[in-house]
């Protein structure tokens, strides 16, 4: 039988060796966190990334608005009442309503890490500007006395922390139109390590205006029914105030209102 190892041993023996083939190499590809739209680092960039914080914060706020406001989910005008059941004029005004899930926002479910920068600020940073500036150090050691009477802590101390890209200032960051605080390539950090409010925060930034964060009572229960429930008619009672309608429970006697019975 012929050897199939013949022809490399000839080769090998002849000088001429089949080249070393390594470990494929994966090709290098850089991942950045910016829009690319701009140049990095340029004024522009930072004005677009202002109005992305902005756009998005804005969002959060309005979120905000609604669960404070109880009004809110009775406010959209494309949808009516018509015998308990909800009508939309459109699909499209329905389908405006369906925002994320709430399960795959939970913290339980949803994602573990976002985009971060590290930030480090103090009290008396975060008041330059809303004190009077000082033209002595008399002046200054004034503005300081003036912050310790609210607030017990050196207000010199400086904190650093992880926050979302999203929950820069962007009024700070269209006044510098400087990027340098926004690591790139991107630096994802975990969100159990960032502040509840900055959590909070990312998760409203993801429901847009015609989107409730905040699930109505009609949504978790959609076969509820007010007539099958005996505190829904107790309810109807107590709200109707009527002297003719019949109360449940035992009717009070005439001795039960004397004080010496």
């Amino acid at each position: 039988a012929r050897d199939h190892r013949a022809p490399l041993a000839g080769r090998v023996l002849a000088g001429r060796a089949l080249p070393h083939l390594g470990a494929p190499v994966e090709a290098l590809h850089r991942v950045s966190g910016r829009t690319g739209n701009f140049p990095p680092g340029s004024p522009e960039e930072a004005l677009e990334q202002a109005a992305i914080n902005a756009e998005a914060q804005n969002r959060a706020l309005l979120q905000r608005c609604k669960a404070a406001d109880p009004e809110a989910q009775h406010s959209n005008p494309h949808v009516q009442m018509v015998n308990g059941y909800r009508e939309w004029d459109s699909l499209d005004s329905l389908f405006k309503t369906m925002g994320p899930n709430p399960l795959a926002m939970s913290e339980e479910l949803g994602p573990a890490v976002a985009r971060s920068y590290q930030e480090f600020h103090s009290v008396l940073k975060e008041l330059e500007g809303k004190l009077p500036a000082p033209h002595s150090p008399a002046d200054a050691q004034l503005n300081l006395e003036l912050i310790r009477t609210l607030y017990k802590e050196d207000p010199q101390r400086v904190v650093a922390a992880l926050r979302p890209v999203i929950c820069k200032d962007p009024e700070e960051i269209a006044r510098t139109k400087d990027m340098s605080w926004c690591p790139d390539p991107p630096v994802y950090a975990p969100l159990r390590n960032m502040h509840e409010e900055d959590k909070e925060t990312l998760r409203l930034a993801c429901y847009g205006p015609e989107v409730e964060a905040q699930l109505c009572f009609a949504d978790a229960n959609p076969n509820y029914r007010i007539g099958e429930d005996i505190w829904g008619v107790m309810a109807d009672y107590r709200s109707a105030q009527s002297m003719t309608a019949p109360r449940p429970g035992r009717a009070r006697r005439v001795k039960d209102e004397c004080l010496m019975a």
